[in-house]
């Protein structure tokens, strides 16, 4: 199953991505979005670590090995940039889920993956993986940190109704060069709609994970060692 910008589940649209340690629904994200919340302060360029070519991403994605994953082959996106954006009702969440996605038309990417993740019982989770040059990806983090600074809410249309998000900002984890996590919820006649993010920039790289649950069945978050282990492939193909 093809990663998408926005990923379905009860006819609803959810946009994807991870995380640990909720903040609370009854904070608002200008008031955890803040920098001290990333794990790390985005350096001036990312020189240090070099592009990765689509089929070096390809080459560093996570293995699926777990007798309970189906396995899935690593895709390469070949559409860069796309118009959601805009069917987002509020402009700062519409640039929080292009940039987390590598949507954005004011930063492409030139090398962009897609990798799904089925485990047993599961609505699944999925990453992206988008490699830019010269200093794009912490441009393209920035972006990120921006819209989750103000994004609270949002509308976006659907098949059969319309879809209603609420963001929440959880703690950071401490991966890669700077990091965010947040997740959505929104209602469903199936019960809370929840998609949770994990973005990771590490070096010329920016990572999303998403983990898709749905009335409080499923796991809740993209497993950490996954999310850590993958971070460390992306490392290691920089170096």
């Amino acid at each position: 199953m093809p990663i998408r910008f926005a990923l379905r589940a009860s006819g609803v649209p959810a946009f994807v991505a991870v995380a640990g340690c909720g903040a609370g629904p009854g904070k608002p994200a200008a008031e955890l979005a803040t920098p001290e919340s990333a794990s790390a302060s985005p350096s001036a360029v990312a020189s240090a670590s070099r592009p990765l070519t689509a089929e070096q991403l390809v080459a560093a994605a996570l293995p699926q090995e777990s007798p309970d994953a189906d396995r899935h082959p690593v895709s390469v996106r070949k559409l860069q940039v796309s118009d959601r954006e805009d069917q987002v009702s509020d402009p700062a969440c519409g640039q929080l889920l292009a940039a987390a996605h590598a949507w954005r038309p004011s930063q492409p990417a030139p090398a962009v993956v897609n990798q799904t993740f089925n485990w047993k019982d599961d609505n699944g989770g999925a990453s992206t993986l988008a490699s830019y040059g010269n200093s794009g990806a912490v441009a393209v983090f920035a972006e990120v940190r921006e819209g989750l600074s103000t994004c609270r809410y949002y509308e976006s249309p659907a098949p059969t109704t319309t879809y209603k998000g609420t963001v929440t900002v959880d703690p950071a984890p401490r991966l890669g060069d700077e990091a965010v996590q947040f997740e959505i919820t929104a209602p469903t006649e199936a019960g809370p709609h929840v998609t949770q993010y994990t973005v990771v920039r590490t070096g010329s790289v920016v990572a999303t994970f998403t983990k898709l649950s749905v009335g409080g069945r499923d796991i809740r978050t993209f497993p950490p060692a996954m999310i850590a282990q993958q971070i460390s492939l992306l490392q290691q193909a920089q170096s």
